[in-house]
This record gives structure tokens, sequence and C-alpha cells, in this order.
């Protein structure tokens, strides 16, 4: 055999070998029906969603660098791996019992994060004096590298996994300028320069680090801690930002972060800054068109549009629509009886209620509760006023409204036409100065 042959069959095997893909198997115990698992790649931003059938979802796939990964089974489970694409894996997952196990050629450093007894901050420790506090976050740190030098793992992945506990092992240190002061009953907390260097120390500013799960949501609530000083909020970002994140990477994934949980929280109204910002810093068409899409949605949301309309049952399954209301003022407040904070602004409903029966408005409470019964039991107690409705959870009339968390309170007037998509919470003194103002009309 001539050496064209030998080198042509050389490189038609090394083809071969690098086409060849890895596969990835999960093995469910007690699946949940119609529920498909999903595997979220921290390096490319890709997102796989595979089908269970008998319990078994498989994944072949070639066309990646090595990168941690991000599985999700509903609510059952979720995990850290690393997943290499000439490496295969099956994890067999007992979410009932919390057993989790790997086999194939990946086991070893996909066993060593599923089960390792990884140290962590508890909430409390933000209860202790600076000093204490940062040397309870390094003895976290100290722990994890001990477990993973114990793990004996290769040096490859040894040296990213170091940089990864890091993230995971400080991740409350951000939060303790909001903690500590909470937790001591303080009415104001200035940190000094031993925590704010330390923060300096670890709060890494660097593009690469986004491949591990843990640094997205470390480094945001890192610079939200320093930017954010009591005053407008989108605008201490942008600034704080333009003067002290200088990676493209790292700004672009807190812009596209922070601008889209405003802007689909609370609309457009006095965004124009904040939009303006996001089309400047992020770039990635993905991203880009889902904020786009949402700022449009919002536009039909704007003051002076007709609101999405709702048919719902009352306690007696009367279906009551939102175009009965017409003539009056109308504020909803959107809640369910499992929801705290909707909860705690129940007894502020009823004052208002009280302050204003008779008066030219209608206060509408519709439940998104998909167990109906919890809310005919609180509805039962009598002692909820205005006009209590169940809604449920799959309604045109949330989605229309882009209600991605409750309470959420919106004012119509009485044509039926919005005044706030985001009107301010009974609990908010500018509630009434809101309502003083429409009825002295």
């Amino acid at each position: 055999m001539n050496k064209k042959r030998i080198l042509g069959a050389a490189l038609a095997l090394f083809t071969a070998m690098s086409m060849s893909a890895a596969t990835y198997t999960f093995k469910i115990a007690k699946p949940i029906e119609d529920m498909k698992l999903q595997i979220h790649w921290c390096t490319s931003g890709e997102k796989s969603e595979l089908e269970v059938q008998n319990g078994v979802a498989t994944l072949s796939k070639n066309d990646f660098t090595a990168q941690y990964v991000r599985v999700y089974y509903g609510r059952a489970f979720a995990m850290n791996l690393y997943l290499e694409p000439d490496k295969d894996l099956t994890v067999d997952c007992n979410a009932e019992a919390r057993e989790f196990n790997c086999t194939g050629a990946a086991a070893t450093i996909n066993n060593y994060l599923i089960k390792s007894p990884f140290a962590v901050l508890d909430f409390n420790a933000a209860a202790k004096e600076e000093v204490d506090f940062i040397k309870s976050s390094d003895s976290v740190y100290n722990a994890n590298l001990a477990l993973l030098k114990k793990a004996n793992l290769p040096a490859y992945f040894a040296k990213k996994e170091q940089q990864r506990l890091l993230f995971k092992s400080y991740a409350m240190f951000p939060m303790y300028m909001s903690y500590h002061p909470y937790l001591k009953k303080m009415d104001s907390y200035t940190p000094t320069a031993l925590y704010t260097n330390k923060l300096k120390e670890v709060a890494i500013i660097d593009g690469n680090c986004l491949e591990y799960a843990e640094y997205g949501d470390f480094i945001m609530n890192a610079v939200f801690c320093q930017a954010f000083q009591g005053g407008d909020r989108s605008k201490e970002l942008m600034a704080f930002m333009d003067a002290n994140v200088k990676d493209a990477k790292v700004k672009s994934y807190i812009t596209n972060a922070y601008a889209y949980d405003v802007v689909s929280s609370s609309g457009l109204d006095g965004k124009d800054e904040l939009i303006a910002y996001f089309h400047k810093n992020v770039s990635d068409p993905k991203l880009v068109d889902k904020f786009d899409k949402v700022c449009k949605q919002w536009e039909g949301l704007k003051a002076g549009c007709i609101s999405p309309s709702f048919t719902a049952t009352d306690i007696n399954g009367k279906m009551v629509s939102l175009s009965s209301l017409k003539g009056k003022y109308v504020y909803i407040d959107v809640w369910a009886t499992w929801c705290g904070p909707c909860r705690g602004e129940l007894p502020y409903m009823t004052k208002l209620e009280e302050q204003y029966a008779g008066k030219d408005i209608h206060f509408v409470s519709l439940s998104c509760d998909s167990n109906k019964s919890a809310w005919e039991k609180r509805i039962q107690k009598g002692d909820m006023k205005g006009i209590q409705l169940h809604l449920g959870t799959n309604s045109d009339f949330m989605q229309k409204y882009i209600i991605n968390g409750i309470p959420r309170f919106i004012l119509l007037d009485r044509e039926g036409k919005i005044i706030k998509a985001d009107a301010p919470r009974p609990s908010d003194p500018k509630t009434v100065q809101l309502f003083e103002q429409l009825l002295g009309k």
C-alpha cells in the first residue's frame, strides 16, 4: 500500500472517529406523564428537549465542545453534569429516593458532580459580622476544594471545576449587603472596605466564566449590590456597568437579564433609555428577537388601549365577564391562595374596598389557582370583599397581560380601557392617590 493510500485511509478513519457521536442516556424511575427532560448547555446557550419513553431519554451529539450542562426534569430533579463529545454517559435517576448514579466513559467526573456533598452557606450566616461572614464563606470554598482534591479528577476538568466552585461557594456573598441589615433589623448598613475588597476579589468580570451555570446569577447579584444605591435602579445599573463592566459578554448577559425582566414584568412606560441600552449592548439575534417580541406585546397594553377580556366563575358558579363591569373603574388583583405576597396584600385590599364602598369603582380579585377547591375554601370564610372570581391557570387574559408573577394589579377606566397594566399594589400609598385623582374628576 503506497503512502497516499495509507494517508487517505488514516484520514478517513480519523474523520469517521470524529463524526461518531457520544450517547447520553437518562433512565428515570417513575417517569411523569408527558414530562420532557431538558438539557441547558452552559457554554453554547443551547437547550435540548428530550422525549421520555418508557422512562428513558436519549441524546446522541458530537457537534460541541466539552462543557457543563444543567439537566432538568420538571420539578422532580435538577443536576449539573459535564458532557464531552467523545464519552458516553448513562444516568440512573430515582428522584423519589434521591438516588442518582452514572455509568459509562464519563461516569467518574459526573458521579463527582451529582454525589459530592458540596458545602453551602446558610442564609442565616448573613447575620454574622463581616469578619466572621467572610471566614465562613472562605471555609465553604475550602471545604469544596477539598472534595475536588479527594476526587482526584483529570487535570483538564479539575482546573475548570476549581473556578466553578468559587462561584458556587460564594453564591451568597453579594447578598450580604441586603441580608445582613434585614436579619439584624438595621435601618441602614454600609459595608466596610474589608467586605467590598473581598467582593471585588471573588466577583471576576470575565465572559468566559459564563460557561459555569453558577456564574450568571453570582455576577449579576455582585453587580446589582454595588450598583443599586436607592435611586432609579435602571439608571444606576447602566451607569455602574459603563464604568466598571468592560467585558462585552458579561455586559450583554446582565443587560439582557435585567432589561427583559423589567420590561416583561412592568411594561414600557419610562423604559425608553433602558430599551436603547439593551439594543446597544445585546447583539445575539435570539435574545434581541425575544426582547423585541415582549416589547411589541406590551405596546398593546399601553394606557388607552382596550383591555384584553376575561370570563370567570364566582363562588356560585355564575360566569362573570369583564364587559359586564363597564361603567365603573375596575381595579383587578390577579392572585392565588398559595402565594405569600398575594396573601400579604389582602388586608390592604379589604381596607381599600371598605374605603371606596359605593364609589365608582369595582374591586375584582381573579384567582389563578389550579386547585379550585383551595380557592373556594378561602372565599367561603367570608372575609374577602369585592368581586371574587376563579380564572384558573391557562388563561388567555394572563398571557395577554404577560403575567409571569403574582400578585399583579391592573387598573381600567369606565370603558374598559387600560389606565395601568401594572398598577401599584393596595399597600402602596400611590394607589389611594391614583383613586382620588380618578374619582375626583
